[in-house]
């Protein structure tokens, strides 16, 4: 029929588009609302108002967090109002006094920070039932450029009938025409393989479902077949590498870092696997408090992450006894490397790190030795030959280095 075929050529547009905006040549770094302020349970209840945002824009200042690069404060589902009469957003207005975002959006500015928004494909979002874009993409683009806002979450509840690619594109072709740039991030929860589709239509695209501050879980139904623990993300994270880079990141959700019942191994695999896949480093948690997240701060990590050749990690070895070797090429000639042990319980294992392209694509022809830097430790280790060895690390841990050809 004659519909069918111009909602094809329209649809075959919309793929052809591109996003437009030069942001994300590396990954952004921040802080989201989402598990800040929930009570007792963790992440129960997304919450946000002006006074809290305005008191961590201060901390990142006070802290050194801003001068470490993170610069973005993201609203997650808690600061939507209803529409006025002409169906332009507003902004909770028990939370956010003036009823828009503009003033806050100010006072970040002021410090050199950012402000991110959250909102929906559909009429209403996922957890606060407020409103959502469909219909209103346009609107809502140009409403958040007048703002000022830098960074746009797109969330998939009560979404219309389209497939993923095609309403995201929506939303990106609203942001390209809305005269600001603003940081793009799609959130379909992995379901539509995201990765092979990301790069013409975002600034970074989630892999799978939320992330709950859990080393593991079984299946969920946001993402079937995936769980929502860190080793989880992990194993997900496997052979997505080829499909990010400067401009396009994958997302494997927030960092969780800063509850009391994990210890330091979880931590540092955690912030390390996020860093070497070159994934946006957003923290869920309270970063007014960063005594139990002191892993966030550490600057040779954060280089990692940051590393401008913009190449992420990926893993290059699964040994049986859970043992598992993962790279990325850095700008200086060198290699980040996370040797991390998958075993869920406990269970100690040894890892070997050869210095080859088995284990570190594109290292140089002829090159046996090579300095080893512990990062997490931020001390060379020495001049080794043929490989490096790390042993008997503890279920959940992993060694993160640098290693450099001699």
């Amino acid at each position: 029929m004659w519909w069918s075929t111009i909602l094809a050529i329209i649809c075959s547009l919309a793929v052809v588009s591109s996003l437009d905006n030069g942001l994300g040549r590396t990954p952004i770094m921040g802080w989201t609302t989402w598990c800040t302020e929930t009570g007792l349970l963790p992440c129960f209840d997304d919450f946000c108002n002006e006074a809290e945002v305005k008191s961590m824009a201060d901390a990142f200042v006070s802290s050194g967090l801003r001068d470490l690069g993170y610069t973005y404060l993201n609203l997650d589902d808690c600061w939507a109002g209803p529409r006025d009469t002409n169906g332009e957003m507003t902004a909770d207005s028990t939370r956010f006094p003036s009823g828009t975002l503009k003033p806050l959006a100010d006072y970040l500015h002021a410090r050199g920070l950012k402000l991110g928004l959250y909102t929906d494909v559909g009429n209403k979002t996922c957890r606060g039932g407020r409103p959502g874009s469909w219909g209103h993409y346009d609107q809502d683009a140009k409403t958040w450029a007048k703002w000022g806002i830098d960074y746009v979450k797109m969330d998939w509840c009560d979404r219309p009938l389209g497939e993923p690619e095609y309403l995201y594109g929506l939303m990106r072709d609203a942001l390209n025409n809305s005269g600001r740039a603003m940081f793009y991030n799609t959130c379909e929860w992995g379901r539509d393989a995201p990765w092979e589709w990301g790069m013409k239509t975002a600034n970074a695209w989630r892999v799978g479902p939320d992330h709950l501050p859990l080393w593991w879980t079984p299946e969920t139904s946001q993402d079937p077949g995936q769980g929502q623990g860190t080793a989880n993300i992990i194993e997900h994270m496997a052979g997505l590498s080829k499909y990010a880079g400067p401009g396009g990141w994958n997302d494997p959700d927030f960092l969780m870092i800063g509850y009391f019942w994990m210890w330091e191994g979880d931590r540092q695999t955690e912030f390390g696997m996020w860093a070497l896949w070159a994934a946006p480093l957003i923290v869920a948690t309270d970063l007014r408090d960063l005594s139990n997240k002191q892993e966030i701060l550490n600057p040779e990590v954060i280089a990692v992450n940051q590393d401008p050749l913009g190449i992420p990690g990926d893993r290059y070895a699964n040994n049986s006894d859970g043992g598992q070797v993962w790279s990325r090429p850095l700008h200086d000639g060198s290699w980040a490397v996370v040797l991390y042990n998958s075993n869920i319980v406990v269970e100690w294992c040894s890892i070997q790190l050869n210095f080859s392209p088995e284990h570190l694509p594109g290292w140089p022809v002829g090159k046996t030795s090579a300095k080893v830097r512990d990062l997490w430790a931020r001390q060379d280790l020495g001049i080794f030959q043929n490989s490096f060895t790390s042993d008997y690390l503890a279920a959940h841990a992993s060694q993160m280095l640098k290693v450099t050809p001699q």
